[in-house]
C-alpha cells in the first residue's frame, strides 16, 4: 500500500517547518532598528544581515523594501529623501509614535509566541522519551 501523504512535504519545497515563510518576523526587527535610529533602506538590510536573526536563510531584500512601504502607508514609519549627501538619493525612513506601539505590540506577541512555543516543546519532548 503506498502512502500519497509521503509526497506532501518534499525537500525542495519551502516548509514552515524547516524554518520557512516566517518573513513577518523582519517586521519587529526593522521596527527595533528604526527606533534607534533613522536609517535608509539598504543600511536596514545590512543591520539585519549582520544579526543573522534568521540563521541559514537569506534575507529577501525586495521583501525589506515592500515592509517599508507598508509601514509607511500605515503610518508606522516616515520616510524623506536624502540628497544632500553624496551619491544618488537616499529615502530615510523614521519610526513614528504608532510604529512605536506597533513595535511595542510585536513584544507581546513574541513573548506570547515563546510560551506557546515552550509548550509545545516540553509536550513534544515529553512525547519522545
Amino acid at each position: 500500500m503506498s502512502n500519497t501523504r509521503d509526497g506532501l512535504i518534499e525537500e525542495e519545497v519551502k516548509c514552515s517547518c524547516k524554518g520557512d515563510n516566517l518573513d513577518k518576523f523582519v517586521q519587529p526587527l526593522i521596527l527595533m532598528l528604526l527606533s534607534k535610529q533613522p536609517l535608509h533602506g539598504y543600511r536596514i538590510i545590512q543591520e539585519l544581515e549582520g544579526r543573522k536573526s534568521f540563521q541559514e536563510e537569506k534575507l529577501d531584500n525586495a521583501g525589506v523594501y515592500r515592509t517599508l512601504r507598508t509601514f509607511e502607508k500605515r503610518k508606522k514609519v516616515t520616510a524623506v529623501w536624502d540628497v544632500h549627501n553624496s551619491g544618488a538619493p537616499k529615502k530615510i525612513y523614521q519610526i513614528t509614535e504608532e510604529g512605536r506601539e506597533c513595535l511595542n505590540h510585536w513584544i507581546q506577541t513574541l513573548e506570547d509566541y515563546e510560551k506557546i512555543i515552550h509548550a509545545i516543546l516540553l509536550e513534544v519532548r515529553r512525547d519522545e522519551v
